[in-house]
């Protein structure tokens, strides 16, 4: 999700997923009552009607430690540690005052984890405000990528240090009724940033061999900048995407000797599978180099269309980076049957880790994960 969650209107929505996340890791029972406030019509949710609703949500707070969310959407989650006779007031209180109790569902968790998730994730997408466009004006288009873009680029990356543009993201493997796992710490680029600091107006996308090009030499410059051998070794598992052809490069196999074998093992290197398209045979080469030198490999898709290039004999053994996307579930017939080979990229909302444990996903990144990260 492209948006950030603003802790002043998700606070709560982000405090039930934590707690979620605790039902699942510990197994621990507790009871729900999810009141659909904004399913009602506008009437019922404020005046007196609505201190009506709030007098017969009470009972289900009366339990020790019980707990009330309110969701960004307007809903009300009340969280119970117990079953019991309050949460089950509440809600015939509340369906009598509505005439339908279909407004206030009990859930239980775990086992209603999903259900729960979902709701929390569809709360906040209603949050998130949707730019209006104009009907008079379209974007612009982007500028064409030359050749002269291109040689401006690489006399400026020649001494760049793009550590200061490397992001870190966790990837962890996340299972219900387990606690969270760290698998490996993916390093990428912010090219968002990074093209504004280059000061750059046209798109590589226009030009593609060009900008198979300018990835290139990217990609030899942070590995350029990667390469002190005390911060290698005190990195612990890491996973970089890659093209091909910059593993036959200076830059990549000074880090290749300066790893070792036993570091080696711990390192994920994804390959684009455009390089597959563009490239079948080096494709191929580089997929053997590495697996001969002992990385852990990945194919890294772009989504749906890529995916359905993939079989599975295609894959193989290798990973499957996947990038989270709504329509994703759609495609879940083409997902590898081994699904321990796929890592859910990007999942940022409760929908992503809800369709990902329902299809047999265990590795996922995304920022949401922080929440499910031990000891928050």
């Amino acid at each position: 999700m492209s948006t950030a969650y603003p802790p002043e209107r998700h606070a709560d929505a982000l405090a039930l997923a934590q707690l979620l996340r605790d039902s699942l890791a510990a197994g621990a029972e507790r009871e729900a009552l999810h009141l659909r406030l904004s399913e009602l019509p506008a009437q019922l949710r404020v005046g007196p009607r609505r201190e009506l609703l709030d007098a017969a949500l009470a009972p289900a707070l009366q339990p020790a430690r019980s707990r009330l969310f309110a969701l960004p959407n307007g809903d009300l989650v009340a969280i119970s540690p117990r079953q019991g006779a309050p949460m089950r007031q509440a809600q015939r209180a509340l369906g009598a005052l509505l005439g339908m109790p279909s407004a206030a569902p009990l859930l239980a968790l775990p086992r209603d984890t999903l259900t729960l998730m979902a709701a929390v994730d569809a709360a906040i997408a209603a949050d998130v405000p949707i730019p209006p466009r104009s009907k008079d004006t379209t974007p612009d288009p982007a500028a064409p990528f030359t050749i002269d873009d291109l040689a401006a680029l690489e006399r400026a990356l020649q001494t760049a240090d793009l550590s200061f543009f490397l992001q870190t993201r966790p990837v962890n493997r996340l299972v219900p009724g387990s606690p969270p796992t760290p698998a490996w710490e993916e390093l990428r680029l912010d090219w968002p940033a990074l093209r504004a600091a280059l000061q750059l107006d046209s798109d590589p996308a226009t030009a593609p061999c060009l900008g198979r090009r300018l990835r290139r030499r990217i990609e030899q410059r942070l590995l350029a900048s990667m390469a002190d051998p005390l911060e290698l070794r005190q990195r612990g598992p890491i996973g970089l995407c890659l093209s091909a052809a910059t593993l036959g490069e200076p830059a990549f196999l000074h880090i290749d000797a300066l790893l070792g074998a036993a570091q080696r093992a711990r390192v994920v290197i994804a390959l684009p599978i455009a390089d597959l398209l563009a490239d079948a045979e080096g494709f191929a080469f580089a997929r053997r180099f590495l697996r001969v030198r002992g990385y852990r490999v990945a194919l890294d898709c772009r989504g749906a269309r890529d995916l359905a290039l993939l079989t599975a004999a295609t894959l193989g053994d290798d990973l499957l980076r996947l990038p989270w996307a709504p329509d994703l579930p759609a495609q879940a017939a083409l997902l590898p049957p081994n699904r321990g080979q796929v890592v859910l990229m990007g999942a940022d909302r409760p929908a992503a880790l809800g369709w990902g444990w329902e299809e047999g996903i265990s590795l996922f990144e995304g920022r949401l994960l922080s929440l499910f990260a031990p000891g928050e």
